[in-house]
């Protein structure tokens, strides 16, 4: 009987003893893995705070860009660049335009003149020249998330001004001048009112801040733009206006 107990008593140590092994190697083997996954998923923070932190890199000298990127951006101006010139803002004003010729000597002494005081209403354009752009104006993450759009200042269209003939009068006229001494009344009409009503009503729209409102126009159009072509974060600058 003794030894019988004693041989069993043997086999039960030994039995256990593997056991107890596989179970701690089975727990470190866990928690090893568990901190692998720390590693990583902290890793992995620390890159995307940092990409989305850091500024637009600059192609470093020496390396080109790929033609894939250029043609990427290149395609993205061209959506840009519908038109040339993109009317933004258009301001209607009105200008009283003051005329006056009067001979020289002793005509001129004599109050012999001709006087006009005008009223001239128009509309005055204003917008981006969007011949200015080039590729190097817009910059595109490499990941294709993020976009910045460099504008051109905004400018008045001088050339797009144009005369509301209907609403536009005469004030107050005085013509003691003969023909042959001063302009007819339609010649004054075209070299000069006309051209000095248009200055005018460009200077009034200057004063109201049309290029300012361009500015903020130019800014949230083109946001909205490139946010409908797919790009998360949009980054318009206006230049001389967000500098």
């Amino acid at each position: 009987m003794d030894e019988t107990f004693e041989t069993e008593e043997i086999y039960e140590t030994e039995t256990a003893e593997p056991r107890s092994c596989l179970r701690q190697v089975w727990v470190i083997a866990r928690n090893a893995l568990a901190l692998v996954a720390v590693v990583l998923i902290a890793a992995w923070l620390y890159n995307a705070v940092t990409d989305r932190l850091a500024p637009p890199e600059a192609t470093p000298a020496g390396r080109p860009e790929t033609a894939s990127a250029i043609a990427s951006r290149a395609a993205i101006l061209e959506r840009v660049q519908r038109v040339n010139k993109q009317v933004l803002v258009q301001h209607y004003n009105a200008v009283d335009v003051r005329y006056t010729e009067a001979p020289e000597g002793f005509l001129g002494s004599l109050g012999v003149r001709q006087e006009f005081v005008m009223l001239i209403r128009g509309h005055v354009p204003a917008g981006l020249d969007l011949q200015q752009l080039s590729v190097d104006d817009l910059w595109i993450s490499s990941d294709g998330r993020r976009v910045q759009l460099t504008l051109p200042p905004p400018e008045v269209f001088r050339d797009q001004v144009s005369i509301d003939f209907e609403n536009s009068y005469i004030l107050s006229q005085r013509d003691t001048c003969p023909g042959f001494i001063c302009r007819d009344d339609l010649e004054a009409y075209q070299s000069e009112i006309l051209p000095t009503g248009r200055d005018l009503l460009v200077e009034y729209g200057l004063r109201n801040g049309i290029l300012e409102q361009a500015a903020r126009d130019g800014r949230s159009y083109y946001e909205q733009l490139l946010s409908a072509l797919g790009f998360e974060e949009v980054r318009v600058i206006v230049t001389g206006y967000d500098d």
